[in-house]
């Protein structure tokens, strides 16, 4: 019931944080777009399919029609025989099965831990102050069996170091991308820009450090640039793209309508996200 009464506030209990109860409808809003997943995580896969060489990216010319692509508005490097189409579109067959099942299988992770949560954390009046948003979940493993605390630990561990390795490629990859497709002329190593985005990260994480930056208000910020609005963009960029393709490309009427009822959805939630993150940090 409660993953689609969408706009719903319940009351909130007298120990609720005071952060929440002022700003509501940010909290919510932060919470759906963290759910949701990180943005960069979707655009890689562009570059993921470049390294593996799958459908067009393994064409002896693709260096010739990358440039191409970037220089000229027409599509006429894809192939428009029926064999063609669907090679290329068989080749995306892994990339949408990962997506596919990736996106039910955190739904239904969500929904668990929304109902442990509201089980074993609401009685024991949990707040998740800071850092405690890790350490709290431990009593709803707790719960199943004693011995599940010390696992968990060792899976956050596990995940927070995986994240630490991981984002500096990510980052780098996609910055790369970036740059690649707005200054096709010039050339973009990856090692200098993977050099530049570390930099830049750690100057960045000791000056939040030093500041003390609340946990709630990093997070805010956070998921508004990273993951609220930078999908509402990607979800508007995909639709456009989806338009400019030639017909046999296009996605089908029904995923059409699906994806725009999607787009509709992330682009009230990156409003209501950017709106109640501005009064927040610059209202009275």
């Amino acid at each position: 019931v409660g993953s689609v009464s969408i706009g719903n506030l319940p009351p909130f209990p007298s120990w609720a944080p005071a952060d929440a109860v002022k700003h509501p409808m940010l909290t919510m809003v932060t919470t759906f777009g963290y759910v949701g997943g990180s943005a960069m995580g979707y655009i890689v896969y562009a570059n993921w399919v470049g390294l593996h060489g799958w459908g067009l990216t393994g064409n002896s010319r693709i260096k010739e029609i990358r440039h191409y692509a970037r220089t000229h508005v027409d599509m006429s490097y894809l192939p428009d025989d029926p064999e063609g189409i669907r090679r290329l579109k068989r080749s995306l067959l892994p990339m949408r099965l990962d997506v596919g099942i990736g996106a039910i299988v955190l739904f239904l992770v969500t929904a668990a831990f929304m109902l442990s949560g509201a089980a074993v954390l609401y009685p024991l009046e949990t707040q998740f102050k800071g850092w405690s948003l890790l350490t709290e979940q431990a009593h709803v493993w707790n719960n199943i069996h004693p011995t599940l605390v010390w696992v968990y630990y060792v899976c956050i561990v596990a995940a927070l170091w995986g994240t630490l390795q991981a984002l500096p490629e990510i980052y780098a990859r996609v910055t790369q991308e970036f740059l690649s497709a707005i200054w096709p002329d010039r050339e973009w190593g990856y090692a200098q820009v993977q050099r530049v985005i570390c930099t830049y990260i750690f100057l960045v994480a000791m000056i939040v450090l030093w500041m003390e930056v609340p946990f709630d208000t990093l997070i805010q910020i956070v998921g508004f640039i990273a993951v609220n609005l930078a999908v509402a963009i990607i979800m508007v960029a995909a639709l456009y793209l989806n338009y400019k393709l030639p017909a046999a490309y296009r996605i089908g009427r029904l995923m059409l309508f699906g994806a725009g009822i999607s787009c509709a959805i992330l682009v009230v939630i990156a409003v209501i996200s950017g709106w109640s993150l501005a009064g927040k940090l610059f209202g009275p």
